[in-house]
């Protein structure tokens, strides 16, 4: 039987993925690389490259290591790019630090938050 903390982390890890696997898409995009290519230069397979950005498969580090230097950037710069905020998330931010949310108002924005995504991947 599976453990909170286990549960944690497997939820956890499953973000990381997500939001690696979308930064390696939109790094590749960026110079207009298909899979075909960034696959090639990275010498993994199209079908894994694809199942990495579809957030299928967790990459080893050897393979992000190669991933990032067929994509001109360093692992480092690779793991801060998928933690960055994305541009469309840019004005909620902006809205919500605009506001002065006590610690009540915090808590009950994120249950709303939650209600609404409960449920949903």
């Amino acid at each position: 039987m599976p453990t909170l903390q286990s549960v944690a982390l497997y939820g956890r890890a499953s973000t990381v993925s997500v939001q690696l696997g979308q930064c390696i898409r939109d790094l590749r995009q960026a110079p207009a690389f298909t899979q075909e290519e960034l696959a090639e230069k990275a010498d993994i397979s199209v079908s894994y490259l694809s199942m990495i950005e579809r957030a299928q498969r967790t990459p080893h580090v050897e393979t992000l290591v190669s991933l990032a230097a067929a994509l001109g950037i360093t692992l480092s710069q690779l793991f801060i790019e998928a933690h960055e905020p994305r541009a469309d998330d840019l004005p909620l931010f902006a809205y919500l630090a605009t506001l002065r949310l006590g610690r009540k108002d915090l808590d009950a924005l994120l249950g709303v938050a939650q209600a609404m995504f409960d449920g949903k991947s």
